[in-house]
């Protein structure tokens, strides 16, 4: 029977991790390394039932995934080594690290709410866990193919902004477009809050789009903790430099072609992937888009705000 647990509120859905082995303290110095600061926010403490139910258990040897197929592997961009896989024996999910010190499976049932998660146990060590084994990188797939597989939200590559008069604006580009860049901007030079650097989160509520921020972000820990605030989405900006401030508004069609690089798209689900893609046309039909053009100074705050 599950003695210890910790809930999480990431844009309005509560992950409830619960396990009979105790969860660790972490020293100073740990939660320094180990960028607490990311999700504490996230931490919840209230009565909302839990949408999200993960069983934690430590374990000398990992279950066998014998006779489960590969559905997707992801690698280290510089050397190629193996970050993580995602494969599938009948309606089971399962989740598989063999990253040092990470070692770790889950099941996960085929509506992504219900997770057993087997933690390898560290050689020395106590039989405890953290929060932090299973937010990164777990949770965040996890979340991807819930919200996918409900209909209920996307995963995006972009900056959210929560503007002063309580709008949201979500900028997005290619790699190199300047997404960290104009965070930092709105962070130093406005009063608005800028909820993440690099993933926003976006839900439909009540026929309303939603932005959100989330523990997962690219350079935000060098200046700023993540936020888990939202805001109601009011424009979408596909981000570019260019020698001049310059917006254009683009129509459905061309607004598509440009979001979807910035989705993290659920190549091993045919159903998923279908609703990643009618959650994106439906979204942007309900914010205007802009192609942007800007230059890197604060006048580009002024600017977006009178478009």
């Amino acid at each position: 029977m599950a003695k210890y647990e910790t809930k999480l509120k990431i844009a309005d859905v509560i992950i409830k991790m619960q396990s009979k082995f105790p969860l660790s303290r972490l020293s100073k110095s740990e939660e320094k390394s180990q960028v607490s600061e990311r999700f504490d926010n996230f931490f919840y403490e209230g009565s909302q039932k839990s949408d999200i139910l993960i069983d934690v258990n430590i374990v000398d040897e990992l279950p066998q995934s014998a006779g489960a197929r590969d559905i997707f592997i992801t690698t280290h961009f510089q050397d190629g080594s193996e970050n993580w896989r995602l494969l599938k024996k009948g309606n089971t999910y399962i989740y598989k690290s063999p990253l040092e010190d990470k070692k770790q499976l889950m099941l996960v049932n085929i509506t992504f709410d219900k997770v057993t998660a087997y933690l390898l146990s560290k050689k020395g060590k106590d039989k405890t866990w953290q929060a932090t084994e299973l937010i990164y990188d777990f949770l965040q797939v996890l979340l991807i193919n819930y919200f996918a597989r409900n209909n209920e939200g996307i995963f995006t590559h972009s900056i959210g902004v929560k503007d002063s008069d309580g709008k949201g604006l979500l900028f997005t580009g290619k790699s190199e477009s300047g997404k960290s860049t104009t965070a930092r901007l709105w962070h130093k030079h406005s009063k608005a809050m800028v909820l993440n650097d690099d993933r926003i989160i976006v839900r439909k509520i009540k026929n309303k789009f939603f932005i959100y921020g989330c523990p997962w972000h690219g350079e935000f820990s060098d200046y700023l903790t993540s936020r888990i605030e939202s805001a109601p989405i009011d424009k979408i900006f596909f981000i570019h430099h260019a020698p001049k401030n310059a917006a254009r508004q683009v129509k459905s069609s061309e607004a598509f072609n440009l979001l979807y690089p910035a989705l993290f798209p659920t190549f091993w689900d045919k159903k998923c992937l279908e609703n990643i893609s009618l959650f994106c046309l439906d979204l942007i039909k309900s914010a205007a888009c802009y192609s942007l053009g800007f230059v890197n100074n604060k006048r580009i705050i002024e600017f977006v705000r009178k478009v």
